[in-house]
């Protein structure tokens, strides 16, 4: 197998996808060699990220680790 179950996992079911209006921070990245554009979007409240959300459109990698990095960053400061 090319990825770990776990990865392949966020690709299949992608937790926390979508956009936060009026978000307190939004960050975008792209890769022009494969063509990945990633955008993050987070809502802070008290110094905690309450809540957080992604649109990627590339490889399954991608998706995975976008997917990912909103399980490990919620409810952090």
């Amino acid at each position: 197998m090319l990825y770990s179950d776990k990865v392949f996992d966020h690709f299949s079911n992608p937790r926390n996808v979508g956009e936060i209006e009026n978000a307190d921070g939004v960050g975008e990245v792209g890769n022009a060699k494969c063509g990945d554009i990633m955008k993050m979007y987070i809502k802070v409240d008290g110094g905690i990220i309450s809540d957080v959300k992604f649109k990627t459109f590339g490889c399954g990698a991608a998706v995975a680790t976008s997917s990912m990095a909103t399980e490990l960053i919620k409810g952090k400061s």
